[in-house]
């Protein structure tokens, strides 16, 4: 009897409890229906995303779409809610995996709601670090929409280099469309950079596309660390024959794109790494081209360095000998003269005495004219008779007289 009675109490609890889920399941505030319309306001703010950016009213839609992108059912979601507690975890091994997972694993259809994410994240260098990795991988999947975004002074999310990190990311996978865009930027500096993001990607994939893609930009600051990325690509991937090969390549004769500029640059850039591991090739180098217009007072300078590893006296020595018609020889003398001066100030005097002097050594005697004028006055004025360039004489001497008293 007390068997068929626990039974029966037994099916009817069960009975109970399906009523009672069946209610919960009808229920529109329900976790599950909260869930479901969890999942269509994402997709409703994807497609939002996707047919409002690269069109005129990119930012414009965007903004608009801010407010139920931002409510907290939409930043709830899984990759915000996981974006979210990866910025806050104190374990930066922990922290940089997740995130970089998800970067990994960006698509177009997940890309806004990461955007609203980190748009609602605080700043910060980490968080400002995390930022920039989106844009790249952005831009590897949306290009002109991660680099319209990111130039934009609207953009609810901005950080220093945005722009290039973008078109960097974008020249990643889509190259040629990548160079196409750069190239119809109007501002001339905006476009280095830009040029200079796309090349960064190239070297990478296309080492030969890279150097002729380099030489389409100007001379810039941009140019010259662009140069740097090429170099250290050719020595990584081809060695120091690479190099020479390369900078003899270059047509140095074109007025456009300033030629010469850019054979200079990258011989500084080529030499400088080649001598640290074969100091005679590179000072071989300069001697067979010593006479021609791309090698310049910063190449000789450089390499002078690498002239003795004990004696600064010989490296100047050998600046000081040689050609005449070498151009830039006074200034690099001068340069690497000024630091002897601050090494042994005695002993590049007494160097300085031995010379036979003239137009080569008028930068040097203008360097010790002035570190002398600080001890000894009368002096320094003695060394600046010798100087046979009349118009940087009379420069310094202007320069080490008292002036007179107002």
């Amino acid at each position: 009897m007390r068997k068929v009675i626990l039974i029966n109490c037994l099916w009817a609890a069960i009975a109970t409890g399906t009523f009672f889920l069946g209610k919960k399941d009808k229920d529109p505030n329900s976790v599950q229906n909260s869930g479901a319309g969890n999942v269509s306001l994402n997709l409703a703010a994807t497609e939002a995303f996707k047919s409002g950016l690269g069109q005129s009213g990119t930012i414009e839609r965007i903004q608009k779409n801010q407010q139920s992108l931002s409510d907290p059912i939409f930043i709830n979601g899984d990759a915000s809610s996981k974006l979210k507690n990866a910025l806050a975890d104190s374990d930066p091994v922990r922290r940089n995996a997740t995130i970089s997972q998800m970067l990994l694993e960006l698509t177009p259809a997940n890309a806004a709601e990461m955007l609203v994410a980190f748009e609602n994240s605080p700043g910060g260098r980490e968080s400002d670090r995390h930022w920039n990795d989106f844009l790249y991988a952005w831009g590897r999947i949306s290009g002109e929409e991660a680099v319209k975004y990111a130039m934009s002074s609207e953009s609810p999310r901005r950080s220093r280099g945005g722009e290039t990190t973008a078109i960097s990311g974008w020249a990643a996978s889509d190259p040629d469309s990548a160079q196409k865009f750069v190239a119809t930027i109007k501002d001339e500096g905006v476009r280095q950079w830009w040029h200079r993001g796309v090349v960064r990607e190239l070297v990478k994939n296309d080492l030969d596309g890279a150097i002729v893609y380099s030489e389409l930009n100007v001379k810039s600051r941009a140019r010259g660390e662009q140069m740097d990325l090429i170099a250290n690509a050719v020595m990584d991937q081809r060695g120091e024959q690479g190099l020479i090969d390369w900078i003899n390549g270059i047509d140095h004769t074109p007025k456009e794109n300033d030629m010469l500029s850019y054979k200079r640059g990258a011989i500084r850039e080529s030499l400088s790494k080649i001598a640290r591991s074969d100091p005679d090739k590179a000072v071989q180098y300069i001697m067979d081209n010593v006479t021609e217009p791309f090698i310049d007072s910063d190449s000789l300078e450089r390499i002078s360095h690498y002239i003795s590893d004990t004696s600064i006296a010989d490296e100047v020595q050998w600046l000081a000998e040689l050609p005449e018609e070498v151009a830039g020889q006074r200034h690099a003398l001068g340069e690497r003269f000024e630091d002897f001066i601050k090494e042994d100030f005695v002993g590049a005097g007494e160097w300085l005495a031995n010379q036979p002097l003239g137009p080569a050594y008028d930068e040097a005697i203008q360097d010790y004219a002035f570190s002398a004028a600080k001890d000894n006055p009368e002096a320094a004025l003695a060394w600046v008779d010798r100087i046979s360039d009349e118009r940087m004489r009379n420069d310094t001497l202007g320069r080490l007289q008292p002036k007179p008293k107002k």
